[in-house]
């Protein structure tokens, strides 16, 4: 088992070594994820209000802003936000470390630091969504939420998620759900399938509990013998109105998974433009839910950490239904 996880980081350390020179075994593992981001080549220094260190960003998303701390650090040269290939090394310098990186050739700037850290929060995402892709929104939407805890779970580890989140994260890339994407297809980053027993074990319990047997027996088929007919037989049933409270419950356990983690908070102005916003929102849910339509409540919101482009917005999700497929209708306010 040891001579296992040796090799294995060993393997890492070689293999992420292209993206960060100087990389050695014997450094931290928060050095082996710096090396990801570099892989990534998406590497941007950052301030953070009242903190003295640089930091820059590991993984951000609506449920974690997780950062790379470079205590007592220095800078010398400045980071230019431009389209390159990033060229990076570490080196020792005295008791420091010092990280060098070429912006293609255009520009070099260094980072001398004692040691490197990382700080991670995690947030309530249950609520948050993104209306970039058209056509059955709650469904792009559990696409969307469900990746996030993919993520969070693939960079940061088992410790970063509950025990439901660790079944949930294997729903990202349940193929039925994947046919909804929740962004355009020029963005969408493509994740092998996985038909994980214990995650559609996890989906026929729920159709057992609402009743739904239909729903139930083609997951057991399914998980028997996984074929794309029957993936795209299972994704046309999850928009029909007659599987509808089998999505909600997911939807559902989905969001009271999320309320185990804070909320953002924002400085107090922008905290009162957001309770505006709200209130608006809420208001025209409840005009809504008063004619007889079910409604979910969405938002979108800025890290809170590093700010960001995100504009604050509330979105008011009302299900319409066909004679067959459940449909909905995107009510948006915004700051």
């Amino acid at each position: 088992m040891f001579e296992y996880i040796s090799t294995h980081f060993e393997w890492q350390t070689t293999m992420f070594s292209k993206y960060l020179d100087g990389l050695t075994d014997d450094m931290p593992d928060e050095f082996h994820k710096l090396a990801q981001v570099f892989e990534l080549n998406v590497f941007q220094p950052i301030t953070i209000d009242g903190e003295k260190d640089i930091h820059a960003a590991y993984l951000m998303n609506d449920a974690v802003e997780s950062y790379f701390v470079f205590e007592n650090s220095v800078m010398t040269g400045v980071y230019k936000d431009i389209e390159c290939e990033q060229i990076a090394c570490i080196d020792r310098v005295d008791d420091d470390y010092m990280l060098i990186v070429n912006q293609g050739n255009e520009n070099i700037f260094t980072i001398r630091f004692a040691r490197l850290g990382m700080k991670t929060v995690y947030f309530d995402y249950g609520c948050m969504g993104h209306f970039w892709v058209k056509g059955y929104e709650y469904l792009r939407q559990l696409e969307y939420q469900l990746a996030d805890v993919r993520d969070k779970l693939r960079y940061l580890g088992s410790s970063s998620c509950t025990d439901k989140e660790m079944i949930l994260a294997k729903l990202a890339d349940f193929p039925p759900i994947k046919r909804y994407k929740s962004v355009p297809d020029m963005y969408y980053v493509p994740y092998p399938d996985n038909v994980a027993p214990e995650a559609v074990t996890y989906l026929i319990g729920i159709a057992n509990d609402v009743g739904d047997g239909r729903m139930a027996r083609m997951l057991i088929k399914y998980l028997n013998n996984p074929t794309s007919y029957r993936c795209r037989i299972i994704a046309a049933m999850l928009h029909k109105k007659s599987h509808s409270r089998f999505v909600d419950r997911i939807i559902i356990d989905l969001r009271d998974a999320a309320k185990v983690y804070e909320t953002r908070h924002f400085a107090k102005e922008e905290e009162e433009r957001y309770g505006k916003v709200h209130r608006q929102a809420e208001a025209a849910m409840n005009e809504f839910k008063e004619k007889g339509f079910n409604c979910m409540l969405y938002r979108e919101e800025p890290f809170m950490y590093s700010k960001d482009s995100i504009t604050y917005k509330e979105h008011v999700m009302v299900f319409k239904n066909g004679m067959f497929n459940r449909k909905c209708e995107i009510h948006t306010f915004e700051v």
